[in-house]
């Protein structure tokens, strides 16, 4: 059995994250997160745990798989080499141009800055956290459990069943957000946000991607077809309505009860609206059902292919037009869509100028990637397989 199995729906299930993460951000420019009416403008940041499901299940499969098959792991330096030219090159490019284009020169050209924002460093001080590229904390958040990773699969390298040391580390994750909650936060300290957003407090986010990647391989290596599984292959549509219950769930405020429990359910509410909507792009026929057909359309698809560019670019946008007053003289509709084309046209550049020839060099670096395949995976290999233009 291949440990390189094609997930074509994945690149759709980016972009929906990128999306929603762009309306995040067209809400919060038009004073809208707390809007009573509209209260899921709020929490349209769900793009970033499904980013990070995406990731724990992309990410893990294959040290899950070879590990099932006996093989060894996938080489380390291939994989740092291919994190490395998969996320460094697009992001180093776009935070210095737009650190010219915003005019944050004193903040990111400074002998700190230089450290903070292209080191990844941003998401450990609250001070920065929304610096450089506001949005790019995640990335800290990514690279953190990129050198997690390989550390935890060789702890695993013995294991037969490791649901439980993945119920564990996702415990983990809520007891971290707990202390935090129950300490610095009760106490007004400013760190708290940083508490809550740094890798630990992420977890059990990742670990469900992770637990996805094992039931995965245990599908194919393992013939693993449970009832409940076979629900989820036959009716893709039904961890979609769980994801929107979750959804609906975590927009109205109040029934939370304080503060703390607040920032829990909404953490785990997330958790389940990412699971939700990726587990049709995991399990079942890519073909079949409507849920798949959605995440089968070609433009959403290609969405997810530039998703990487669109995610660091679109706030620059979207501040450089509001700045320009767009949003005042169009309208905020024709405002949003001014903001989605012109950040789409910039991640298009990103994607054929800069991520693609990256993934190029990675591949002839390293051979043939040890990650499960993508359609983004395919297109890069097609272009590295053919000659320079």
């Amino acid at each position: 059995m291949s440990d390189r199995p094609r997930f074509p729906l994945f690149d759709s299930l980016r972009a929906i994250a990128a999306l929603s993460i762009f309306g995040f951000h067209i809400a919060a420019s038009q004073l809208a997160l707390n809007d009573p009416d509209f209260p899921w403008l709020g929490q349209l940041n769900v793009g970033v745990p499904i980013f990070f499901v995406v990731s724990g299940f992309l990410l893990y499969r294959p040290f899950v798989a070879r590990r099932a098959q006996g093989r060894p792991g996938p080489s380390l330096r291939g994989y740092a080499i291919r994190r490395a030219l998969r996320i460094i090159p697009a992001y180093w490019v776009a935070l210095t141009v737009i650190t010219v284009w915003l005019g944050l020169q004193s903040q990111v050209f400074s002998v700190d800055g230089v450290v903070t924002y292209y080191g990844f460093l941003q998401v450990y001080d609250v001070s920065t956290i929304d610096g450089g590229i506001g949005q790019a904390w995640t990335l800290g958040v990514e690279v953190t459990f990129y050198a997690f990773l390989p550390i935890w699969a060789w702890a695993m390298r013995r294991r037969l069943d490791e649901v439980w040391p993945l119920i564990a580390l996702a415990a983990f994750g809520i007891v971290w957000k707990i202390v935090v909650l129950a300490t610095v936060f009760q106490s007004g300290n400013k760190n708290a946000f940083t508490g809550l957003v740094v890798l630990p407090a992420w977890m059990e986010t990742f670990a469900a991607g992770m637990a996805l990647a094992v039931l995965s391989v245990w599908r194919t290596d393992r013939d693993y077809h449970p009832r409940w599984l076979r629900a989820v292959e036959e009716r893709p549509w039904l961890p979609w309505l769980v994801a929107l219950l979750a959804f609906a769930a975590v927009g109205p405020q109040g029934w939370q009860g304080g503060p703390e429990s607040q920032v829990m359910i909404e953490y785990e509410l997330k958790t389940i609206v990412a699971v939700g909507l990726v587990m049709p792009a995991v399990f079942g026929d890519p073909t079949r059902g409507w849920v798949r057909r959605v995440l089968a359309f070609p433009p959403l698809l290609w969405v997810g292919l530039v998703s990487y560019g669109f995610f660091l670019w679109h706030l620059a946008v979207i501040d450089k037009l509001q700045d320009g007053g767009v949003d005042d003289t169009l309208g905020v509709p024709l405002f949003t869509l001014i903001a989605l084309a012109g950040s789409l046209g910039i991640a298009a550049i990103s994607w054929y100028v800069i991520e693609r020839p990256s993934l190029r060099l990675a591949r002839r670096l390293t051979g043939p990637t040890a990650q499960t395949r993508t359609l983004a995976d395919d297109r890069a290999a097609a272009a590295a397989e053919a000659p320079p233009s």
